[in-house]
């Protein structure tokens, strides 16, 4: 994969630092208790104040830091419990208290809503919805901390967070502090602020380059400030008594108790001007300033639209040329002004006749130039550290398009340029503008781009991944918290082109992944690997289990020779044949396996249809092989050791994942019951091969599902298909998330455990196959027949279908363990009553606490209870429904009274015959559906199929409804699906 550079927000703070601004304030009056702030998601610690800074450690959502410092616009240096100091963003932080110039609101300051506003849960768009304000809606300003929310008060005491764009703030004199919610921070008592412009500046109608200008204040001049509250616009007053809306980026502010220092006022005066902007990539047009919001339509690269409104620091409301209007991401438009007799814009003072401008880079390290604006794009070219490159277009938050000394032309990552403007004319002399860039060391000059990332983890407890980054697109998987990730491209901000584990490629919101870098800091303290040496037939996948400490520890995989074998969060996938080593890494520490892939195997998998074929039918035997392989033979042995050779007669070709396969069949019919083992062949250029897949068919002479007999018993096609139907289908190994260590699991819920080497993206034939094979010759059929025989059960197909699923899904061991189950005991509970004469008892115990009732049947009514391990006397026998048997007892009490047969154990049972179709089906249905449990939780898809499998055992019925049909005692978890 090739490496990825580290995306770089562009954020306020480099356009202060640009532009020369520096915001000043007196000390505050007093000083506050601590404040503190709370991580809203998960959150790097850094040691700058800026996304080049290093990375100290990840803190997780709901983290308490102590703040030591708020004064910078995006970033507050904090301290964690442990005392690590660093740096983090104020986006993800919700911070309470004071602190020094942290802009907390006082307890004077209020708000009204300019707009309907929702007051959400939460610091974010994401966060819960509260309630939502009218126009007009006075509210308490009780955090203003945030660069973009305010934590308020509504007037009957709600409390909340709202978005600062849509709030007009201000503070009561009275109160002793003034505070305001723009970049100017103020901590001091004060009549009236004030600002001095920095260069030259537009004077607006409203907040926003769209509105008109007013006139053009000169640099220098004091201005009276009315309105503080918005982030990027403030309202002023100049000495004439204009008032209109100037950019903080040019004000420097400060508060001032006494009189303020005018200069003469500008005679300058400006046309209006008109923005608009060019789409630099496909890009969508939202109706809301938010990637949350419906897309009204996607623009192709290269159109011009009108932008309405570009006071937002990250999108632009624009007007199309066929007038749709919404909001693009700034990150994808190239925005320019044009204007009538004024040339003068917000961020640019007018220039000297004759100025000219050029834009250069240094690179600070060794650095690619690609194709387009993103590491996904093709490298045309290797810099080394201190090339200087001419920038033709910085419209780009993260890239620039550059110009070498030779004529090559490309993209870099702004990260490692250093970006200076060389402005000369008349009467100006030179005057050089450098942007601080990133510090990333030496260059290591292989051309890969340094500080790279090597994956990303899943931070949400479940997560879309689509075909195309956008929230309309198809939802290719599901992702749950904690999956790792590879990351393919971070050139859109807002996706993230992620690749899993089983090799699915597509896009993930940014907004829930958390990116693992190169040089992260961990507190890992031990790291091993399940295997240190395996060997992989080409094609085929292995499994490495890691195991880290602390448990959870983010882990980055490589393969020494991808050509060889590739590896993803432990997965490693054969590729052709050769060596390679796989290498697991965390902090300081690695763990290896050395990696051996060796030739395909000739059969990827075979299987007979039917699973249970009677004496004379047609049985399908079918082979599935790569597309290598040009025929099929398959080679039975017969019972009397001899060998039959049957050769494929029909060939079908499949694919799944961009994996293609040939499935191979032929048909043939056997005349006895028994067990045939086959294996499938296959060629190669005519040549079959010497070794293939062995597996069997199974013929029996049972011809009904209800008949009970004491033969070994295996899953019907009727039972497979609702496993299947149960289970569903996933061509791709996923994590199984209602295991308590998320089980790795792919076709029809067949899971494995560390070091097995099985096929990915595998098609629904061998999804298929897998499922049968591993039913027939794993514990869930071989612990069955050993229960049938160790009880002397006769049972029936019903019955053994049943159980096998119940096995799949929850495991054999119940079926032989020494500890007995409900289920168990009501099963050898079952048996062929025996006939009792006048006057006869026959001594029984108790297994389960039940019901003594007056009459034979759950309608009778109760006489008393009766606890497990009672004993008793039978003496009386009712089976006029063998479904519903019931004992008539008596009681040492002598209380006597009916129960259910399911609950009574004779004390002769041993002598009895253990027919299982007197299996209490009440008591056996109400049994099973209790096993609805996973990690201690109700689940309702356990639940209907405990259900489904209840009406097979005791009805024969594969219906699988999601009713009670036959009345069974629903458990207090289900009571609502009744």
């Amino acid at each position: 994969m090739k490496s990825l550079k580290k995306r770089i927000v562009a954020g306020t703070v480099s356009l202060i630092c640009a532009a020369g601004v520096m915001i000043t304030l007196p000390p505050a009056v007093s000083v506050a208790a601590a404040a503190t702030a709370q991580t809203t998601d998960y959150l790097n610690l850094r040691e700058g104040a800026g996304m080049d800074k290093k990375v100290i450690l990840t803190l997780s959502k709901g983290v308490t830091v102590t703040v030591l410092d708020s004064s910078n616009a995006t970033w507050t240096k904090v301290q964690t419990s442990s005392g690590k100091q660093g740096y983090c963003s104020k986006q993800y932080l919700s911070i309470s208290g004071a602190a020094s110039n942290s802009g907390a609101s006082s307890s004077g300051t209020t708000a009204v809503t300019t707009a309907s506003l929702n007051m959400r849960e939460g610091a974010g768009t994401t966060s819960k919805i509260i309630v939502t304000l009218p126009k007009g809606t006075s509210v308490k300003v009780i955090d203003s901390s945030n660069p973009s929310w305010l934590k308020v008060q509504t007037a009957d005491g709600k409390q909340g967070y709202c978005s600062k764009e849509f709030l007009n703030v201000s503070a009561s004199s009275g109160s002793g502090t003034t505070t305001n919610t723009g970049s100017a921070n103020t901590g001091s008592t004060a009549s009236s602020a004030s600002a001095l412009t920095t260069d030259y500046l537009n004077l607006r109608e409203g907040a926003g380059t769209n509105y008109k200008v007013i006139l053009t204040i000169s640099k220098g001049t004091t201005v009276k400030v009315l309105d503080n509250s918005n982030a990027q616009w403030a309202k002023v007053e100049t000495p004439s008594g204009k008032q209109g809306y100037c950019s903080k980026q040019y004000l420097n502010f400060s508060t001032s108790g006494g009189t303020n220092t005018n200069t003469p006022p500008s005679t300058g005066t400006g046309a209006a001007a008109t923005v608009t902007g060019v789409t630099t990539s496909s890009l969508n047009v939202r109706s809301g300033a938010g990637t949350t919001y419906g897309i009204i339509v996607t623009l192709a690269k290269g159109v011009t639209v009108t932008v309405t409104d570009n006071s937002n620091s990250v999108w632009a409301k624009i007007k199309t040329s066929d007038g749709k209007e919404g909001y693009c991401s700034k990150q994808y438009l190239n925005i320019s002004t044009s204007t009538g007799t004024s040339t003068n814009t917000d961020t640019n003072p007018p220039p000297s006749t004759g100025t000219t401008g050029t834009a250069t880079a240094v690179t600070t390290a060794s650095l690619n130039v690609r194709s387009g604006a993103g590491t996904g794009y093709s490298i045309l070219v290797t810099l080394a550290k201190g090339v200087t490159v001419t920038v033709t277009d910085n419209s780009n938050a993260s890239w620039a398009k550059i110009k070498t000394s030779d004529g090559k032309e490309g993209y870099c990552s702004k990260e490692f340029l250093n970006i200076s403007t060389t402005q000369t004319g008349n009467n100006n002399g030179t005057d050089t503008n450098t942007d601080t860039g990133a510090d990333p060391g030496s260059g290591d000059n292989t051309g890969s781009d340094s500080h790279t990332i090597t994956g990303a983890s899943v931070t949400a407890d479940m997560l879309r991944l689509r075909e195309s980054p956008d929230t309309s697109a198809k939802i290719l998987a599901n992702l749950p918290r904690g999956t790792s990730l590879t990351v393919l491209d971070t050139s859109n901000s807002a996706w993230t082109k992620v690749q899993t584990a089983s090799g699915v490629a597509g896009y993930v919101s940014s907004e829930y992944i958390q990116l693992h870098y190169s040089d992260d800091v961990t507190n890992t303290t031990a790291l091993s690997l399940s295997t240190t040496a395996q060997s992989i037939p080409v094609g085929k996948t292995l499994y490495i289990q890691a195991s880290i400490s602390p448990s959870g520890t983010y882990i980055s995989w490589t393969s020494s020779n991808s050509n060889v074998a590739t590896v993803s969060n432990g997965y490693v996938y054969a590729v052709s044949n050769g060596t390679a080593v796989i290498t697991a890494k965390s902090g300081t520490y690695t763990a290896a396996c050395n990696v051996t892939v060796t030739d395909a195997e000739p059969v990827k998998t075979a299987f007979a249809s039917p699973n249970i074929a009677s004496t004379g039918a047609t049985v399908t035997l079918t082979a599935v092989t790569d597309t290598t392989r040009d025929g099929v033979q398959f080679v039975i042995t017969m019972p009397d050791g001899s060998k039959r050779a049957l050769n494929a007669d029909s060939c079908t070709n499949e694919s799944k994942q961009n994996t293609d396969t040939k499935k191979w069949t032929a048909t043939t019919t056997f005349s006895a019951a028994g067990t045939y083992s086959f294996t499938a062949y296959s060629s190669l250029n005519g040549s079959m091969s010497s070794t293939g897949y062995t597996t069997n068919a199974y013929v029996s002479n049972q011809q009904d599902f209800v008949t009970t007999s004491s033969e070994e018993r295996r899953a019907s096609d009727q039972m497979i298909s609702l496993i299947a139907k149960w289970e569903g289908y996933s061509p791709t190994v996923y994590a199984d998330q209602l295991t308590s260590n998320q089980v790795p699991t792919i076709g029809y819920g067949c899971t494995f455990g560390a070091n097995a080497i099985f096929y990915n993206n595998m098609t629904e034939t061998e999804a298929w196959s897998l499922l049968i094979n591993k039913i027939n010759h794993s514990s869930y059929t071989t612990e069955l027949n050993k229960m049938i025989q160790n009880n002397r059960f006769l049972m029936s197909q019903n019955q053994a279908d049943c159980l096998i699923s119940f096995a799949y899904n929850v495991g054999a061991g119940y079926f032989n363990s020494s500890a007995e189950m409900d289920f168990r005991r009501i099963m050898k509970n079952a048996v062929v009553p025996p006939a009792l004469f006048s006057g006869e008892t026959l001594a029984a115990t108790v297994t389960k606490d039940t019901i003594v009732r007056d009459q034979p049947g759950i309608g009778g009514n109760e006489v008393c209870g009766v606890l497990s391990g009672t004993s008793l006397n039978v003496t009386e026998c009712n089976f006029a429904n063998t479904k519903d048997g019931w004992y008539k007892v008596q009681l040492s009490n002598g209380s006597t009274g009916w129960v259910n047969s399911g609950y009574i154990n004779l004390s002769n049972s041993d002598s009895l015959t253990h027919d299982l179709n007197y299996t209490n089906a009440n008591a056996f249905g109400s049994d099973l559906i209790r096993w609805n449990q996973a990690g201690g939780k109700f689940y309702a898809g356990l639940f209907y199929r405990r259900l489904g499998e209840a009406n097979v055992y005791n009805y024969g019925d594969y219906e699988a409804v999601k009713f009670n049909r036959y009345n069974y005692t629903y458990p207090n978890a289900a009571a609502g699906l009744s």
